[in-house]
């Protein structure tokens, strides 16, 4: 997996201010405390140092230097394995890795446009559209299998996406059965239990309930995790005005905790395991209520959330582009680049974001369109070379006053090397020459594409051994999934 190299340039926030969130999410944990819902999750933090909070049941509290001994264990880097080893993510702090959304119940048809409920087979075209795309660095389930019985839901999704893909993949599990079942599924794929443990091919994720509280579920599916030697990240997601502050220091000190929070608790299971600190802060609409996205709120807590990773040495994931449109228009064009250049420029190494088209329905069109939109914003990355070829001091010379650079050797040299970027997605048309040849919308562009990609691109499949034996796990887990 290739990544694109990235230099910390932009920052929201000054050390001192980082230290400040910090400093508040400590004074969060230590007087407030987080309220854990499960028993075997309180009498782990108790015997790992924590405390029953005084008044409040179920709520445990956490002292400074636990917190921080926990930070120190987290491994500094890691890596996330992938079915082929060729797409392997190995982070180094200097890479960034985008990927899709995930977990969207709904899906824009490619046919018709329209919005409805996501099937086993958008599953399947997403998993390979994004095996295809080379800025889709995870497979992570953009859109769900609901034509199944709910609890089957996460597991078929989670088959149409190793069928489908090769590439590491991202889920997540509502519940320890759940859990159970994947790591089975993924057992058959890499030979063993013991060998998924030693090169652990999927990793999941869940979100806490702000404010302040790990449900029974999360905390089960968590220690499942770690148990069986799965990546985990808890992901909570704060509503500014809603469930947590309306400030956004405020909830980003919150969200802070319940990262923090929920890293102590992993670590009463396993510390060496790899740790993605996946924040989210998704702002509230003063006039309506609605959740926000694509606004520049959004890019400022996502490049805050990469600053806090950086303080704790930990892999910094956040909320890339992202749009709140409910039709194809310019204003979505402009709020996912706006959502996900400031995070990417402040060094993030793992961005989400490919597929997010609008509120409620992500979009096979909209990976796409977000896998140029990285090409564009890994060119910004790259930033302006200065050498004695590329400063052309002799050439200037050569070409002289009135001359013109177009024959020269060193422009298509420099061409080839990718100085400038040529987009196939764009249209860069001259107007006379669109109006000659017609008008085509960049959704139009887009879809095109997807097909072109869906006829053409084959996946690595799975061996049939291996879908016979996903087959009998999936087959064994109705009777526990479904009763």
């Amino acid at each position: 997996m290739r990544g694109i190299k990235c230099s910390p340039r932009f920052k929201v926030l000054s050390d001192e201010q980082v230290d400040g969130v910090h400093e508040a999410s400590l004074a969060i944990l230590e007087r407030t405390g987080i309220r854990f819902d499960s028993e075997d999750a309180r009498k782990r933090l108790l015997k790992a140092g924590a405390s029953s909070h005084s008044t409040r049941k179920g709520v445990i509290t956490f002292p400074r230097s636990l917190v921080e001994d926990a930070i120190r264990k987290v491994p500094e880097h890691g890596t996330y394995y992938a079915r082929d080893p060729k797409h392997d993510i190995e982070y180094d702090g200097e890479h960034l890795f985008p990927y899709a959304g995930g977990g969207d119940p709904k899906i824009l048809d490619l046919e018709t446009g329209r919005s409805r409920l996501s099937t086993y087979a958008d599953v399947e075209m997403a998993a390979r559209l994004g095996d295809a795309l080379e800025n889709s660095s995870y497979a992570s389930s953009l859109v769900m299998a609901n034509d199944f019985p709910s609890g089957l839901v996460v597991p078929k999704t989670m088959e149409a996406t190793m069928r489908n893909s090769a590439k590491a993949v991202a889920g997540y599990a509502p519940n320890k059965e759940t859990v159970d079942v994947l790591v089975n599924m993924w057992s058959c794929v890499s030979g063993g239990v013991e060998e998924l443990r030693r090169r652990p091919i999927f990793s999941l994720s869940s979100s806490p309930s702000s404010p302040l509280t790990y449900g029974e579920n999360n905390c089960e599916v968590l220690i499942r995790s770690l148990e069986c030697g799965i990546p985990f990240s808890p992901v909570p997601c704060p509503i500014c005005g809603e469930t947590g502050p309306m400030t956004l220091s405020g909830s980003l000190a919150q969200q802070n905790a319940e990262i923090l929070g929920g890293i102590v608790l992993m670590q009463t299971v396993d510390s060496s395991l790899p740790v993605v600190y996946s924040g989210r802060v998704c702002i509230m609409d003063p006039r309506s209520g609605r959740d926000l996205w694509g606004v520049p709120e959004e890019a400022l807590v996502s490049v805050a959330i990469v600053q806090l990773a950086r303080k704790y040495g930990m892999i910094s994931d956040a909320s890339g582009m992202a749009s709140d449109m409910t039709r194809w228009d310019m204003q979505m064009g402009l709020e996912l680049m706006m959502t996900v250049l400031p995070p990417a420029l402040a060094g993030a190494e793992s961005l989400s974001g490919l597929g997010a088209g609008w509120e409620g329905a992500s979009s096979l069109e909209m990976m796409v369109i977000g896998n140029e939109v990285f090409e564009d914003v890994f060119r910004l990355m790259r930033g302006i070379d200065v050498d004695d070829s590329r400063l052309a001091v002799g050439l200037i010379d050569k070409v002289g006053h009135m001359g013109n650079f177009l024959a020269q050797a060193h422009t298509m040299e420099h061409v080839r090397n990718g100085e400038v970027r040529v987009s196939s997605l764009w249209d860069k048309r001259t107007s006379d020459r669109a109006a000659k040849e017609g008008f085509r919308s960049i959704q139009e562009a887009a879809r095109e594409r997807v097909k072109k990609i869906l006829d053409e691109h084959v996946p690595e499949p799975l061996d049939r051994g291996v879908e016979k034996a996903v087959g009998q796990v999936l087959k064994d887990a109705r009777k526990t999934l479904l009763t």
